[in-house]
């Protein structure tokens, strides 16, 4: 067979079913063409079964499986050389799997689903468990399609173009975004896999865990020569990923219909009596996150996403750190009284991070 192939859906009768008349299957990095074949068939009998369970992907551009899924997707997007998506640091302990791409073709806006080879494998494994696994992993990207081409849908100009959000930090907002994006995945597809709800566990409770050193670590890099620029940079991904790993949690708690209070997260809840202002802002966001998913075909705007950011502030002030807008920047600032925050509005910009910290 050819490494990449043209997958034809609507036949034999399922054409009510949420998917796409035909979309490619790129297995080329397999050299073998029995893999090639295995590889194939398990994907396309994978989407068939997403399907089924209501996931809707009419707006899936293809499947491409690759050893690197980063360089995959930047590739199929055509991104300039160097220029990477905004997404979250890498987790310890953790490997990227999948991820999910927006790419245009012609007038339109389409999603492409990028497979790690290990995965793909595992697609066809003689083990339960690990066809479960891909499964999932493939149920998450397919939700990510759908929420996705809903939001293009609603908000055309929130892709490709940029972010109109007020006298907000961009890239802030952005996470706040992404924020919803993995809720809405992981509720989704969470009853492919129950069980990954102690996984999402582990990794929101090293976040909280390791979130105000981090902070202070760039702080002290800044004083120690470190660009103002790259640092409050760093600083926005901490705290917005502290929150994206939330959103993976609870959405994976609310997709199987309870809630953090009524399912068991002890390490979290650990976490939780050392750090009770975090659990506040938890049980906000799920809130948020769950009147966002109620509402989510009547949505008005991207203000909708403000509350999320709100919330990503406000752990950033418990911090001891908060935006200052000067100008057409947001400076992110450390303070130990409010007194500090109003002076160093009017401090020039060639100040410590101390006194500014332009974005």
């Amino acid at each position: 067979m050819s490494a990449v192939r043209v997958v034809e859906f609507q036949r034999n009768g399922v054409g009510c079913l949420p998917l796409p008349d035909r979309c490619t299957l790129d297995v080329f990095c397999f050299e073998e063409p029995e893999v090639q074949e295995a590889v194939a068939i398990a994907i396309e009998d994978m989407l068939y079964v997403v399907a089924l369970a209501g996931i809707e992907l009419h707006a899936l551009d293809g499947v491409t499986v690759a050893p690197d899924c980063r360089a995959a997707a930047c590739a199929l997007q055509n991104l300039p050389a160097g220029q990477v998506p905004l997404e979250m640091n890498p987790q310890p302990e953790a490997m990227e799997m999948a991820r999910t791409a927006a790419i245009r073709r012609g007038q339109d806006l389409r999603f492409h689903i990028v497979l790690r080879t290990e995965l793909a494998l595992m697609s066809f494994s003689p083990d339960a468990v690990m066809r479960r696994t891909a499964l999932a992993c493939i149920a998450h990207e397919a939700a990510h399609v759908e929420h996705e081409s809903h939001l293009y849908r609603m908000f055309p100009d929130s892709y490709g173009k940029p972010l109109e959000c007020g006298n907000r930090s961009p890239q802030t907002f952005v996470k706040a975004m992404d924020v919803w994006s993995e809720y809405a995945a992981c509720r989704s597809s969470a009853t492919f896999r129950p069980e990954a709800v102690e996984d999402f566990e582990g990794i929101l409770c090293r976040a909280i865990e390791d979130s105000f050193a981090a902070a202070m670590e760039q702080i002290k890099a800044h004083r120690e020569g470190r660009s103002a620029v790259e640092v409050s940079r760093e600083i926005q991904q901490i705290f917005g990923d502290i929150f994206i790993c939330a959103g993976y949690l609870l959405g994976h708690v609310n997709g199987l219909e309870l809630n953090l209070k009524k399912h068991d997260t002890p390490r979290l809840d650990e976490v939780f009596e050392k750090n009770p202002s975090a659990e506040v802002l938890m049980t906000q966001l799920e809130r948020t996150l769950h009147e966002m998913w109620l509402q989510e075909f009547v949505w008005a705007s991207i203000e909708v996403f403000a509350p999320i950011y709100d919330l990503i502030c406000n752990m950033m002030n418990q911090c001891g750190l908060v935006f200052v807008r000067h100008e057409e920047d947001s400076w992110v600032v450390m303070y130990e009284a409010l007194e500090a925050i109003e002076a160093c509005a009017e401090r020039p910009k060639d100040d410590g991070l101390n006194g500014q910290c332009n974005e």
